[in-house]
């Protein structure tokens, strides 16, 4: 019963922290739209792209959490699938290479509800820092089980950057939510990175 309320709680705060503030980004938008009829036609691109690009994040984050709550998709195999999906859809557009190695030991795996989505979710931030600051051509993806543990390992052949120094602030917090959604799992997050030699990011979880 605990953890089904512990499941319950994390459901809305998720729906509460995705939908919540976009929704109030749309409202904001069209109520400013509304009121300063008519618009500029720069000015009112501007909005309706905003908009748009926001329907389009809530739309996803959506299908995210149906996905996630979903027991069909405990399986190891339906997360791999999942993520050859979206690896698709975010690297091939920005014309970066892409390949998965499975280790067989990982294919009998089977995650919970909380594991499958912050792994899931995980994975997808890396995806998004590769595309918005690697400069990358091909990425690397890993699933192996090792002894009593998972990993899942992203590496790319992009610029890379200095670890040690200060990131941007957007970067940064990407870095910070990755983990913290390790911590949560009760899982270690590695990114090693320097200069013109690319970024890995290498998450450990030890298994019961």
């Amino acid at each position: 019963m605990l953890h089904v309320e512990r499941v319950r709680s994390r459901l809305a705060r998720d729906l509460h922290d995705d939908m919540g503030s976009t929704l109030s980004t749309i409202n904001i938008l069209s109520n400013i739209a509304l009121k300063q009829i008519p618009l500029e036609e720069k000015t009112s691109k501007e909005y309706m792209s905003t908009i748009n690009n926001s329907t389009t994040q809530m739309m996803e984050s959506m299908d995210d959490i149906v996905w996630s709550i979903n027991p069909v998709n405990d399986s190891i195999v339906k997360v791999l699938a999942r993520m050859k999906e979206v690896a698709g859809s975010v690297l091939e557009p920005n014309n970066i290479d892409y390949q998965f190695h499975t280790d067989n030991a990982v294919k009998d795996l089977n995650f919970s509800m909380e594991w499958r989505r912050d792994i899931f979710l995980l994975f997808k931030e890396a995806l998004n820092n590769i595309v918005k600051y690697s400069k990358a051509r091909n990425v690397s993806v890993t699933l192996k089980k090792s002894g009593k543990s998972f990993q899942l390992i992203v590496e790319d052949d992009g610029i890379g950057f200095d670890i040690n120094a200060r990131v941007s602030a957007i970067r940064g917090n990407g870095l910070k939510n990755m983990k913290k959604r390790a911590e949560t799992i009760n899982g270690q997050l590695d990114v090693v990175s320097e200069p013109g030699k690319g970024t890995r990011v290498n998450l450990t979880v030890h298994l019961a």
